[in-house]
């Protein structure tokens, strides 16, 4: 698994970082930006200069008529309008005037001939000059540019002939225009517009690194604790939690998860050791009172005949002894797997719980006469009902007594006590034995563990307390036990009385 992880990582170096593509997008923004502020200045100011000149000039073309007398007693005066022609190509190249009859059809003009490029104008501008509106008209040079004019009527509103049609700002002034865009002032503002995106794009590369330093950081992290093969914590330099955004609550997950999956490989490997301990304690448990069985059966078997009644007595008694003893171990093997299974599930019900004790002391008293250790019950007068399954709760107390009669000696006392504790009662298997040390406490309801102590009889593979444990967990209880050394031990367990 480590190995597929390292070379998805691995794979995902071979593409650009996330910082390459954040920092190609912002160029891609920034240029685009650039270039449709460029257009939209440049239309605008077009647009702009268009209208304020056609706005300013907008009585040229009458003017001119009074100032250069085009019109003489009603007549246009051809004369006048040729000197005026001439004049304007000389002096003001700026406009180029033309005479239009009422069509559009161009019958005159002041522009070099071989640069008019139409025959007629469109009347449709003229016509929107003359109700107020603003809008560019047909330039002759041009079958496709616009611009900004001034029309009047000659001779006279009246009696209109024709249209005297002045293009502002012609051809001299395209070829000025054109020639200052490369001027200094054109240049400058070139150079201030591309400084600024420059400066917009550095600030925002800078803060893009930033930003992206934390997630660049998590990487790292994360796979310097996949190449560890998940076991040494990740640097906490490389981990910010401390903002709280998207990225610090994905690095935050990454630390809860760095942390659990180190718990979970420790608690795994924790578990690969118990059960190799398992394997061998189950070995050698099961071996060694079969192997003692087979050995009384053989002996049984090859000296049979020449032993007398006691002797055979004995060794079957003793075979059978073994024999008993690995049937118990191997059924508490599998009723100890049909717990970690989740196969076996409490069937409740409710019983007196004063009167099951009661039952439950009554079979160790035998035991304890026979050596010699007080037993002893100390329970409320009164009906305790509980909801729980007998059986299990049986043989919760049957292991917890036998434990007990296991680390006694004669004259040593056993003591059952049920405590009445608001609405549960607790139940206490008390025994005044050898006790169990400090370094051995957290282990008792280990499967297979056997706390070291002289006073411990009996040969049993260390199971019952385990059982102990995953039956009162069953009931939602949790099993405790204190003991000291030299003075005994107390295991205790809850249980809920029965509510009506």
């Amino acid at each position: 698994m480590p190995d597929k992880l390292v070379s998805k990582v691995f794979y995902a170096s071979r593409f650009p970082s996330l910082y390459v593509r954040l920092a190609s997008i912002l160029v891609l923004i920034i240029l685009t930006m650039g270039l449709v502020y460029g257009f939209i200045t440049y239309s605008v100011t077009y647009d702009y200069l268009q209208e304020t000149t056609q706005q300013f000039n907008r009585s040229l073309a009458k003017k001119l008529v009074g100032e250069r007398a085009i019109v003489v007693d009603g007549q246009i005066n051809r004369q006048a309008l040729e000197k005026t022609f001439h004049d304007y190509m000389t002096v003001n190249p700026n406009i180029e005037i033309y005479l239009l009859d009422l069509q559009g059809k161009i019958l005159s003009y002041s522009a070099d001939p071989g640069k008019v490029k139409r025959d007629s104008v469109s009347l449709v501008p003229i016509e929107s000059f003359f109700r107020g509106e603003l809008v560019p008209g047909d330039d002759p040079r041009s079958l496709t540019v616009k611009k900004a004019f001034s029309v009047t009527h000659v001779p006279s509103e009246k009696d209109a002939e024709a249209y005297l049609y002045i293009v502002l700002r012609g051809e001299e002034y395209d070829q000025v225009n054109q020639a200052l865009q490369d001027n200094y002032v054109i240049k400058y503002s070139v150079f201030s517009l591309f400084a600024s995106l420059a400066i917009g794009l550095l600030l925002g590369l800078m803060l893009f690194y930033t930003i992206t330093r934390r997630v660049r950081n998590l990487s790292i992290a994360m796979r310097d604790f996949t190449d560890n093969g998940f076991q040494d914590y990740p640097d906490q330099s490389l981990i910010d939690t401390q903002h709280k955004d998207e990225i610090g609550y994905l690095a935050h997950s990454f630390d809860v998860m760095a942390e659990h999956t180190i718990a979970q490989l420790s608690k795994l490997e924790e578990q690969d050791k118990l059960r190799r301990e398992l394997v061998a304690n189950v070995s050698h448990d099961l071996r060694t009172p079969l192997a003692s069985m087979l050995g009384y059966l053989e002996t049984l078997t090859i000296k049979g005949e020449t032993l007398d009644s006691e002797s055979r007595s004995k060794y079957i008694k003793i075979a059978s002894q073994h024999g008993q003893r690995l049937s118990r171990l191997i059924d508490d093997l599998f009723e100890l797997a049909k717990f970690d299974a989740k196969e076996i599930t409490p069937q409740k019900e409710t019983f007196s719980f004063s009167e099951f004790i009661f039952d439950v002391v009554q079979k160790f008293e035998n035991k304890a006469e026979q050596n010699t250790i007080k037993l002893s019950l100390q329970c409320p007068q009164e009906t305790l009902l509980v909801d729980a399954d007998i059986a299990l709760i049986e043989r919760v107390l049957d292991n917890l007594l036998g434990n007990a009669f296991n680390h006694t000696k004669p004259g040593d006392a056993i003591t059952i006590n049920v405590l009445l504790q608001g609405h549960e009662i607790q139940i206490q298997v008390q025994d005044t034995g050898c006790g169990i040390s400090g370094k051995d406490l957290d282990k008792v309801f280990d499967r297979f563990y056997q706390a070291e102590n002289k006073h411990r009889k009996g040969k049993h593979a260390g199971l019952g307390l385990a059982i102990v444990k995953r039956i009162v967990e069953l009931h939602d209880s949790k099993i405790m036990v204190r003991s000291k050394v030299g003075t005994g031990t107390v295991f205790s367990f809850h249980l809920p009385l029965k509510t009506s």
